[in-house]
């Protein structure tokens, strides 16, 4: 089997040929995602590359280049050069010789066989050379590209025991691009007898690896099978709601909803505070990942389908926009009644497309006004930006600094 490079711009771009021509002939192959990804005709991201240079003799070819290289991960064999500000990760081929779950401490091959034996996916362990000829050391991978089959090389236990990152690679993989064939038994078999060791990884692997899966067009299916084994609940305890999942992809597929995993996630929990807060902090999610997770666990807002445009105003005013647009979303995909979906649709979109107007009135213009700093002009802000709001935003400013004296400031 060949990808042809005509047909695959990525295999013939500028970079790539200076890559293939600053390292010996035959010795350096494309591997992994790029080849399983061109191979079923599906977009290629990162393009990684295997060669059988030592990590040192790969430098040393890159300086006489002039390519700008990195050693990335030099210990376990992989350089990083960077051309017109793009990475490619060149990793020497490499056997393991100690595991601990995580990492692994490595020598280094000539033989493409012994490096394919080491990978996690027969799928992912194919090589290509610069014309496009597909290399298959494990004789399965082929195959399995055909059958979409997601099987680990080898035994499988003993590849998830090797990296129990492996675990969730595996339900990755089959969310993104498996359809509904059978699951390999040896490879779930593993993933479920094994999953404890999921707790041996930093929780920001873990939640790394779970957005890449949650991001899937339809990872449905393989929730429901981490939930049958026990996988889910033991990444995510506070979010195991499959069914919930389910209804905001239909959701997304009949709004046109690009596929959003926080917000799959919510779809997922409960709308407790403290159960939302526990689970952003046990994994360690972002400033701003956080913010959004909590903000919607938190808001108080009363929310229905046939309040007054003025408090819906007021309500994305007070809560924030994506506070609004989250629960609304969340709300019509949890509608059985169509037409009550619809009409929390309608919030969610009237909170997508609003924005945020501008209050009038300053401190400057309270002081200007005869409002003594401190305490008293905070509480006299406040006052206002309530009347302002509840007038729809229409109160002008001077009709605003005017109400001071009828507030008694």
């Amino acid at each position: 089997m060949t990808l042809n490079p005509k047909q695959f711009p990525w295999m013939r771009s500028d970079a790539i040929k200076l890559l293939f021509e600053a390292l010996p002939k035959g010795s350096l192959r494309f591997v992994g995602g790029c080849v399983r990804n061109g191979l079923w005709g599906e977009a290629v991201g990162d393009i990684d590359l295997a060669c059988q240079l030592e990590p040192k003799a790969v430098v040393t070819a890159l300086n006489e280049a002039n390519i700008r290289n990195i050693p990335t991960g030099i210990e376990h064999g992989t350089v990083t050069a960077v051309i017109d500000g793009q990475p490619y990760e060149i990793t020497s081929l490499r056997r393991d010789v100690e595991t601990d779950g995580r990492r692994a401490v490595v020598s280094f091959t000539t033989d493409w066989a012994e490096d394919a034996q080491r990978r996690d996916l027969t799928i992912n362990a194919l090589y290509a050379d610069w014309d496009g000829i597909v290399y298959d050391p494990t004789e399965q991978g082929l195959a399995d590209i055909n059958s979409r089959k997601f099987r680990f090389v080898g035994d499988a236990a003993q590849r998830v025991q090797e990296d129990y990152l492996r675990i969730l690679r595996f339900f990755r993989f089959l969310a993104w691009y498996g359809g509904q064939e059978k699951v390999d038994a040896a490879s779930l078999t593993a993933c479920r007898e094994h999953q404890s060791g999921l707790k041996q990884l930093s929780v920001e692997r873990i939640w790394m690896e779970t957005k890449k899966l949650l991001s899937a067009p339809k990872p449905v299916r393989v929730c429901h099978i981490m939930l049958t084994h026990g996988v889910l609940e033991t990444i995510l305890r506070e979010a195991s709601n499959v069914g919930g999942l389910e209804a905001m992809v239909e959701l997304e597929a009949s709004a046109n909803i690009t596929p959003d995993p926080l917000l799959r996630l919510m779809a997922m929990s409960a709308r407790e505070p403290l159960q939302m807060a526990l689970l952003a902090k046990r994994l360690k999610m972002s400033k701003a990942e956080t913010a959004r997770l909590r903000g919607w666990a938190d808001d108080d807002a009363q929310l229905s389908t046939d309040m007054p445009e003025r408090d819906r105003f007021a309500a994305i005013y007070r809560s924030g926009k994506q506070v609004i647009l989250d629960r609304a979303r969340l709300r019509a995909a949890g509608e059985t009644d169509p037409i009550q979906s619809s009409r929390w649709m309608v919030l969610a979109d009237l909170a997508l497309n609003w924005e945020r107007p501008t209050f009038p009135v300053t401190g400057k213009d309270l002081a200007k006004a005869g409002v003594t700093k401190g305490p008293g002009m905070g509480k006299a802000l406040k006052a206002l930006e309530a009347l302002w709001v509840r007038s729809g935003f229409t109160t002008q400013k001077l009709q605003l600094l005017a109400a001071l004296k009828l507030m008694g400031y």
